[in-house]
């Protein structure tokens, strides 16, 4: 039937959230697309499975055969994260305890807070401790480290240096080049010599090409400071730097963007940077909008983005992912919108960490007085969390764990004959455990099968 002028008038203004009753026919057909989902498929496979081949035999090298093995993927080689910045944060032991079950039911990898204002709220006053005074979402990093060592999580520091006023920068440093250059050596010195060894991965800087020009920061201070983590911080640390969501829409400009010069520059300049961090947050309402009616961020953007940055030969890591849960159907595009990102993301074989930012609704950063006055919102308004404040869980929370725990997870049971101490199968990559049963024992074994490690393996039965 034809519309009436009223009609169409009133289909402009409605907004999108009021129309919309599922993410549009562009966006499905954008990620139902026959190359996308082949594409998507084939790169899990080549790039986060590997063909095993596993050799039984005695404490004398004598080959056991006609063994029955369970095979049990316990740990992902691929770093699935969260942050930990709200562990022992809630006043409720029952939440806290919550938190902690949440989080380590899906993921291997946790961020440890280290923004300078809360960590060194007066000059020389280093909050390290686990006893250290609390801050909201600012736990001291030794109290983190020790729920990463509880659980064999690997963790991460975010981050050592940033120019936001607001989240990075102290009041009491003076707006002084020179001193501020000094102070950032010292503070980096400061880390390095506590968590050098027991924390691998840094992210060094933070979100450059979103700079804020109304900060002093000494000049090229991403060289600098990459220079001087080089120096301080043992070799083989992961050095990290980390870009704000603008890159995934900097990239139509291919190798003349923004990001890509200044990686390009640094690196040329002989600075040691060793993965490259991606943030997707989604902090825009008419962003958010136009993703589920197709017009923004599509997968095809999203591998290209990726692909241009393959360039460099470096690992990225998905380090900040918010994807807001708006409106009434919210939850249930949000779970959508995470498959479908997560399976992309894990894809790719330059991609080697996805964070997840806030696990719960209400723990997102608070608003702050902007220099000039205005007031920029709480990221609560986003809803952006995989469980609602009582941590009941969201359906994105679900789909997480579905993939991660088991689409993703290799689990099977493999016999070898009885003229053959070889077992070969294919599995994703990560730690296992095997429980091989002969005629006379059972054995427990655990065996590394990362994508480092050597495909064909021996195990000792003794």
């Amino acid at each position: 039937m034809k519309k009436t002028k009223l009609q169409l008038i009133l289909l402009f203004i409605i907004p999108l959230q009021f129309v919309l009753a599922q993410p549009s026919k562009e966006y499905l057909d954008n990620w139902n697309d026959p190359y996308i989902q082949q594409r998507i498929e084939d790169g899990i496979k080549q790039n986060r499975m590997g063909k095993f081949s596993i050799q039984f035999e005695d404490i004398n090298g004598n080959p056991i055969n006609n063994t029955t093995v369970e095979v049990h993927q316990t740990k992902h080689d691929f770093y699935f994260g969260t942050n930990g910045f709200m562990y022992k944060g809630f006043k409720n032991p029952k939440e806290n305890d919550l938190f902690e079950k949440n989080f380590t039911q899906i993921f291997n990898f946790v961020t440890i807070p280290f923004y300078w204002p809360e960590l060194e709220p007066e000059p020389g006053n280093l909050r390290f401790d686990k006893n250290s005074k609390p801050i909201y979402r600012r736990p001291p990093p030794d109290l983190v480290l020790e729920f990463s060592n509880k659980y064999d999580l690997t963790p991460k520091g975010h981050t050592l240096v940033w120019d936001h006023p607001r989240w990075s920068m102290p009041d009491w440093l003076p707006p002084n080049e020179e001193i501020i250059e000094k102070k950032i050596s010292k503070r980096i010195s400061e880390i390095a010599e506590r968590y050098g060894d027991d924390i691998q991965i840094w992210d060094v800087t933070n979100e450059v090409t979103s700079r804020h020009p109304e900060v002093v920061m000494p000049k090229d201070f991403v060289y600098k400071t990459f220079k001087e983590s080089e120096r301080l911080f043992p070799h083989s640390n992961d050095l990290t730097l980390n870009t704000e969501t603008g890159i995934w829409r900097r990239s139509i400009n291919r190798e003349y963007n923004a990001d890509y010069l200044l990686i390009e520059n640094t690196l040329l300049k002989g600075a040691k940077i060793d993965v490259l961090g991606f943030q997707y947050h989604n902090f825009s309402e008419t962003e958010y909008w136009e993703i589920l009616d197709g017009k923004v961020f599509s997968p095809e953007s999203l591998f290209q983005t990726l692909d241009l940055y393959a360039d460099f030969n470096l690992p990225i890591h998905i380090t900040e992912v918010t994807i807001s849960a708006l409106s009434e159907k919210g939850p249930e595009y949000q779970a959508i919108m995470i498959e479908n990102l997560y399976k992309l993301w894990f894809s790719h074989s330059n991609v080697e960490a996805i964070v997840y930012w806030n696990l719960v609704d209400n723990t997102a950063a608070p608003g702050f007085v902007r220099p000039d006055g205005t007031t920029r919102p709480a990221e609560d308004k986003w809803r952006g969390g995989l469980l609602n404040r009582d941590f009941s869980k969201k359906p994105a929370y679900e789909v997480l764990d579905r993939l991660i725990n088991n689409e993703w997870k290799t689990n099977v049971n493999l016999k070898t004959s009885s003229d053959s101490n070889t077992l070969t199968f294919n599995g994703f990559y990560g730690k296992y455990e095997l429980v091989v049963k002969t005629a006379e024992k059972t054995y427990t074994k655990a065996i590394d099968l990362g994508k480092k490690s050597a495909a064909n393996q021996v195990v000792i039965l003794e």
